[in-house]
């Protein structure tokens, strides 16, 4: 036996063994902590300062209606020609300041001018007239007095005659036919006496009837005439507030239409919102109904005032009054967001609004339950620009995430990391 074939401890074959397996035992921790690792990879999970959460809470509810608005002056001062004329002078340019009763821009008054003159000429005319009228109906009143009382003496008179002729005939001193011929007398001068009088009454109607024609035609030529004076009055263009010219008319000695605008003014202390939205949801507008205003972080609170009846390519346009129409904030051509309210209700559970998941035609939200955001099912109610009103489906205090979670809207539950 050669004595370098002597056999080999258990130790060293141990040994040799281990240092065999360990490279399997490496290989499969190896492939086990790979797995854990895919699987972990796998799994879907959002970091927690990538979302943003809100809780649910207990409190009022108000539904909106939400249009685009657009800030205007409240008071905007529109000032036309009164007649077809030209521009004489522009006194204020575009942007000046003017306070009540400044003058903008005069017109061309020559015309305004005549015509005052010539109405008041008629006017003196249609006055001398009636005094003339009166004056004959006086003189007329006069004469047939004078008449009437020479006609009641002469009725005395033969009345008189009438009497003395029938004692005389009595005595059987004059003849039948004397008594009759005085008779007739009488008879005639009476019927002369209520023909003057039938006289008076009827030139007195005709010169009556005369003056109220004249003082009809004077009430006419004096209404023109304070017309004209008004005309004339409107060729110096005035401010009727304190504000500021927005617009007037481009050049001096231009042209102008009866009617046409010349100059605008505008109040800039006191604003109104001019608001739009589709017609239909315009039947859910009411006036009186509160609205809401805002511009970035600034809200403003106020009120529908009117709705304009006409629509325009399906869209309405409708007021809004400002309960705070001097806010620094506003300005002229401002867009703002409206928010008008069309329901409240008190004790409901609310989630700030984001955007919701549409599961199989159901409305969605992921809540946070430990590590994990599990998809819960909700009914919505009222919404508006800030809030959901929750109907079912969550509690008071539970945490929702509220930022967009639209590429795990097929995961049951997410993980937080």
């Amino acid at each position: 036996m050669d004595p370098m074939d002597r056999p080999i401890d258990k130790t060293t074959i141990r040994r040799r063994r281990l240092r065999a397996t360990l490279p399997y035992v490496f290989g499969l921790m190896a492939i086990i902590a790979v797995g854990s690792l895919l699987v972990g990879w796998l799994k879907p999970s959002v970091r927690h300062d990538r979302i943003r959460l809100a809780t649910v809470e207990e409190g009022s509810m108000s539904a909106t209606i939400d249009a685009t608005g657009l800030v205007v002056p409240r008071f905007d001062q529109i000032i036309t020609a009164p007649l077809a004329t030209r521009v004489a002078r522009i006194r204020k340019k575009p942007g000046a300041a003017v306070s009540l009763g400044d003058t903008i821009a005069l017109l061309d008054d020559r015309g305004p001018r005549r015509d005052v003159t010539r109405l008041q000429e008629q006017i003196a005319l249609k006055e001398n007239q009636r005094v003339v009228s009166e004056l004959a109906l006086a003189r007329g009143r006069s004469d047939l007095a004078s008449e009437k009382a020479i006609k009641e003496l002469e009725l005395k008179s033969h009345r008189l005659d009438v009497e003395r002729n029938r004692q005389l005939f009595d005595m059987g001193l004059i003849t039948r036919d004397q008594v009759r011929k005085s008779e007739t007398d009488a008879e005639r001068v009476a019927i002369e006496l209520q023909h003057l009088a039938d006289k008076a009454a009827y030139d007195r109607q005709d010169h009556e009837a005369a003056l109220e024609g004249l003082a009809r035609e004077l009430a006419i030529l004096q209404t023109d005439l304070d017309q004209a004076r008004e005309q004339l009055a409107r060729t110096v263009i005035a401010a009727d507030r304190q504000g500021i010219v927005t617009w007037v008319v481009a050049s001096e000695g231009a042209s102008v239409g009866a009617g046409e605008v010349v100059a605008r003014v505008a109040d800039l202390t006191a604003f109104r919102v001019d608001a739009t939205l589709s017609d239909v949801l315009a039947r859910r507008l009411a006036e009186g109904l509160p609205a809401a205003v805002r511009s970035g972080d600034v809200r403003l609170t106020g009120r529908v005032d009117r709705i304009l009846p006409s629509v325009n390519n399906g869209i309405v346009t409708f007021e809004v009054a400002l309960d705070e129409p001097g806010h620094r904030m506003l300005r002229p051509n401002l867009r703002v967001d409206v928010h008008t309210v069309t329901d409240h209700r008190q004790h409901t559970l609310r989630l700030k609004r984001g955007p919701l998941l549409n599961v199989e035609g159901n409305d969605a939200v992921f809540v946070l339950r430990g590590d994990r955001a599990v998809r819960t099912r909700v009914e919505i109610g009222l919404s508006n620009f800030e809030f959901y009103e929750i109907t079912s489906g969550l509690v008071p205090g539970d945490q929702v995430i509220i930022s967009d979670m639209s590429d795990y809207r097929n995961m049951q539950e997410v993980k937080i990391r």
